[in-house]
């Protein structure tokens, strides 16, 4: 079966789905076109099938309220992570002033990276284990723990490693997250998936008023050369983490108590729980006020053709406690990792995922985490050293961020562009305004181009964020995400050292974050796989 004969059978059962309006859609495929659409995807053919009536199943129920929830306390954690990240890049003045001083005080960000690698990985690889939930209910109760710690911190080497437990838990929220809203909702609606990227804009719209409340009043201003300030003059953002802290720790009690979240159905089919997700299935749409065919004799009847080519006839199998237990050590293997390269051509999309990822990792943080200084110092070349100013030009260009993510929503289902048209421009665009921002001459020019070129980082980041869990297939979404983030994030490791070391301390890492948004919005042309009108598998 050629790519094109692939495609055109996707564009078909896409374009018939509503008029079947059931689950029987893709057995209009013949069982050699299910096997090889199942080889290129990295999965088993009877799991192929059984997701695909998930699919069916979910889109005759449709978007209801417990979509809508989980939209909700999807974006919890997508601010949660933009929110800790700003954190550090808005409080490092201060924090500067009372302990350590520049360039020093900008290795911080390099322990934040520290536990977000090693959170992404953990928590993404971890999820395609032992479940989403695991994972889901933990991220925001262990940052908003530590978080609130980090304000009580007693020496700057305490302040740093609380930092780096608190990107342990925030490291977890963006693949974990994505993949348990992306396997709950219809194919069409999966844009929804990048317009989650407007929660990311709001945590940082947040994390700065926050941030500006207090240190706007309980900061203390730029010591002399040699001096620091007390703890008691400068307890502004300690007051910014005892909040935020506060704050994940208030949304995590709404996930937990309030808004209580179900397995993904197509997690438990990946492992052989069939009859909790077909159960899971019903319990959604309870929730929604609807009902569902579904049964579990639908997911064994689809997989029944191609059990006599699986190597483990398991799939259908109800496992004891123990037998789950045994089974997810079994699948702490290298499986998850190498079915992402199990073909060519999703070999070079997984690769490219992970470029972008990595790159996008370094360019970011080289101008983001380190906002706050810059605006601080270009401010204070432009004869504007007050903290107001400073904080108040960080708010506003967080709040600019929040239409991006819009734009972001409405463009990715643009069928003559699609995904990768969208994050391609997005980036360059994003690349060009830090160009223009280098040169910029007054304050008024430096606060418009710092909020235009936010506009159209939390633009492309919101479609790449949507896209890289609809190119991985279940079984190793968690773990492809993982790879994404983890990557992300070590790449940001290295922005704080390029940071504290350029020759130009003000202008020189905007450059270096612009050349890198501009060549990887060029490589983003190059993937393979478009997923605008494609339900994920």
């Amino acid at each position: 079966m050629t790519r094109e004969t692939k495609d055109d059978k996707d564009v078909e059962i896409q374009e018939n789905a509503a008029a079947k309006g059931a689950r029987d859609v893709r057995r209009d495929l013949t069982y050699d076109e299910a096997k090889e659409i199942a080889r290129e995807e990295g999965m088993r053919p009877a799991f192929y099938a059984k997701v695909n009536v998930l699919n069916d199943a979910i889109f005759e129920i449709g978007m209801g309220r417990y979509q809508l929830e989980l939209f909700i306390t999807a974006g919890f954690g997508w601010m949660a992570d933009n929110l800790w990240l700003q954190a550090i890049a808005i409080v490092m003045p201060a924090v500067a002033n009372e302990w350590v001083g520049y360039p020093h005080i900008r290795l911080a960000t390099l322990a934040l990276y520290v536990g977000l690698i090693f959170g992404a990985t953990f928590w993404g690889m971890s999820c395609d284990v032992i479940g989403r939930r695991l994972a889901w209910n933990s991220t925001l109760l262990v940052s908003g723990i530590f978080g609130v710690a980090v304000g009580a911190a007693p020496n700057y080497v305490a302040f740093a490693s609380l930092i780096a437990c608190v990107g342990f838990g925030a490291g977890g929220n963006l693949p974990v997250d994505g993949t348990m809203f992306l396997e709950f909702i219809p194919g069409p609606h999966q844009y929804l998936l990048t317009f989650l990227s407007v929660w990311w804009a709001i945590g940082q719209v947040i994390g700065s008023l926050i941030s500006w409340v207090f240190l706007a009043h309980y900061g203390c201003p730029t010591p002399p050369a040699g001096e620091f300030c007390s703890r008691e003059s400068n307890m502004g953002w300690r007051y910014a983490y005892f909040c935020m802290g506060a704050l994940m720790i208030f949304l995590w009690a709404i996930r937990f108590f309030v808004l209580p979240v179900y397995e993904s159905p197509k997690f438990l089919a990946s492992v052989g729980r069939d009859e909790e997700a077909v159960a899971v299935i019903h319990k959604i749409a309870k929730r929604n006020g609807t009902t569902s065919s579904l049964t579990i004799e639908h997911l064994r009847d689809a997989a029944l053709p191609f059990l006599s080519d699986e190597t483990d006839l398991s799939i259908t199998t109800k496992f004891s406690t123990l037998e789950l237990v045994k089974h997810s050590f079994d699948n702490m293997s290298a499986d998850h990792i190498t079915a992402l390269f199990s073909t060519r051509r999703l070999a070079l999309s997984t690769s490219l995922v992970i470029f972008c990822y990595a790159s996008l990792g370094l360019g970011y943080p080289l101008f983001n985490a380190f906002l706050g200084t810059f605006l601080a110092e270009k401010n204070a070349n432009l004869g504007n050293a007050s903290l107001n100013a400073t904080y108040s030009a960080y708010t506003y260009q967080a709040a600019c961020g929040v239409p991006g993510s819009i734009l972001a929503a409405l463009l990715v289902n643009w069928s003559r562009g699609g995904r990768k048209f969208a994050m391609s421009f997005f980036t360059i665009m994003a690349g060009a305004f830090l160009f223009a921002l280098i040169a910029s001459k007054t304050t008024t020019q430096t606060n418009a181009l710092v909020s235009v070129a936010s506009f159209w980082e939390n633009a492309f980041y919101g479609v790449l964020y949507g896209y890289a869990p609809e190119v991985f297939p279940t079984p190793s979404r968690g773990t492809g995400d993982a790879l994404a983030s983890a990557a992300s994030r070590f790449t940001g490791l290295f922005a704080p050292i390029i940071a504290a070391y350029i020759p130009d301390s003000v202008n020189g890492p905007v450059y270096a974050s612009a050349s890198i948004f501009m060549l990887t919005g060029i490589v983003m042309l190059f993937l393979p796989i478009e997923t605008v009108g494609k339900t994920a598998l």
